[in-house]
C-alpha cells in the first residue's frame, strides 16, 4: 500500500528492517565545550509555503543545562491544506517542551519526546478531515558536555564532520535506503531512483511509531554536527557539504549549504542546522529559544 503525503514524498507501510545505530562514547578529557549553531530554513525556488522547521534550544539555567544539554531539532512536514506546516510546527514544540520536562536521562526522554509529538500529531490528524494524512520527519540531537544523543524518523538527516571524515549518523527510514542495504541498488543510484521520495516512517501517520535512537556518541572540540532536511542533501553531495563546512563561520556555512542547493533547482524547502563544538573559552551560541528564519 501506498500512502500519498504529499506530491514530492510518500509513505509506504513502516517496516523497518534495521537496528538504529548505537556508538558508546569513548572517554575524553573534561574540557568544558561550548557550541555555535546556525540554523537556516528557505522555502526554496518552487514551493509557495514553507513546510521545514528548524529549532534549537539552549537553557539559560545552568542545572537543567547540565542535565539535559543543548537540543536542536529539523522537522519536514507534509500534507496539503498547510496540514505539512502544523505537523512540523507540532513536532518542534512538542519535542522541545516535552524533553526538557521529562525527569529521565536524555536517550528514554528524546523517545518519549518524539512519541508525544507523534501521538499529538496524529489525534489532530483524526479530528480535522483537512489535516488527515499529515505527517513529517524528526530528526533530533541533543548535546550534553562530551556527549551526544540522537532521535530520528523519515529521511531527514544528521552528519557529524569530525577530522575531515564527513560522517552520516542516521539510516533513512525510505524505500531506496532499504533497496541499498539489500544490495539492490548502490548509494549514487539511490540519489537518482525514482522512488527516493518514498519514506517508510514519519510522525502522525501511524497511531504509534518506532523512534531510532543514537548515542552516547563522543564529542569533541572541533566537531560539527549538522541536521538538514532531504531538500538540500537531494541536489548537494555528502563530499561537497564537507567541503562547505569548512569555514569556521557556521552561519556563513549554514547560508551557503542553503544557496547551493538553490542554484541547482530549489525544488523544496531547504533547512540546516549546524553545530560547532568549540572549547569553553571560545565563542558559544545564544542562551535563547530559536526558531529557524525563513529567507526571502
Amino acid at each position: 500500500m501506498w500512502w500519498p503525503f504529499r506530491s514530492r514524498k510518500r509513505s509506504s507501510a513502516p517496516a523497518p528492517r534495521r537496528s538504529p545505530r548505537t556508538t558508546v562514547a569513548a572517554p575524553v578529557p573534561d574540557e568544558p565545550l561550548a557550541l555555535d549553531i546556525a540554523i537556516v530554513s528557505d522555502v526554496g525556488n518552487v514551493r509557495e509555503q514553507n513546510e521545514d522547521r528548524g529549532r534549537s534550544v539552549h537553557p539559560g539555567d545552568p542545572a537543567t543545562l547540565a542535565r539535559k544539554g543543548v537540543l536542536v531539532l529539523v522537522a519536514d512536514g507534509m500534507g496539503g491544506h498547510e496540514a505539512g506546516e502544523v505537523a512540523s510546527s507540532t513536532a518542534a514544540e512538542v519535542v522541545a517542551t516535552s524533553y526538557y520536562a521529562h525527569p529521565g536521562e536524555p536517550r528514554e526522554a528524546l523517545n518519549d519526546a518524539v512519541t508525544e509529538a507523534n501521538a499529538r500529531i496524529w489525534n489532530a490528524a483524526q479530528s480535522d478531515d483537512d489535516r488527515h494524512g499529515m505527517g513529517t520527519t524528526c530528526t533530533t540531537l541533543v548535546l550534553r558536555g562530551h556527549e551526544a544523543y540522537s532521535a530520528h524518523v523519515g529521511d531527514s538527516r544528521l552528519y557529524r564532520l569530525r577530522d575531515r571524515a564527513f560522517e552520516k549518523l542516521t539510516t533513512d527510514h525510505s524505500m531506496v535506503e532499504e533497496m541499498v542495504a539489500d544490495g539492490l541498488i548502490t548509494e549514487e543510484e539511490a540519489r537518482h531512483h525514482d522512488a527516493r521520495n518514498v519514506i517508510t516512517r514519519a510522525l502522525g501517520i501511524h497511531e504509534t511509531v518506532d523512534v531510532a535512537l543514537g548515542g552516547p556518541l563522543s564529542v569533541s572540540v572541533g566537531d560539527v554536527f549538522v541536521l538538514m532536511s532531504d531538500g538540500l542533501y537531494d541536489l548537494v553531495t555528502d563530499a561537497e557539504m564537507g567541503a562547505m563546512l569548512a569555514t569556521p563561520s557556521v552561519h556563513d556555512a549554514a547560508n551557503a549549504l542553503v544557496e547551493r542547493a538553490k542554484a541547482r533547482g530549489g525544488h523544496d524547502n531547504v533547512t540546516v542546522a549546524v553545530i560547532r563544538v568549540k572549547a569553553a573559552n571560545e565563542l558559544a551560541t545564544d542562551r535563547e529559544t530559536m526558531e529557524a528564519p525563513a529567507l526571502s
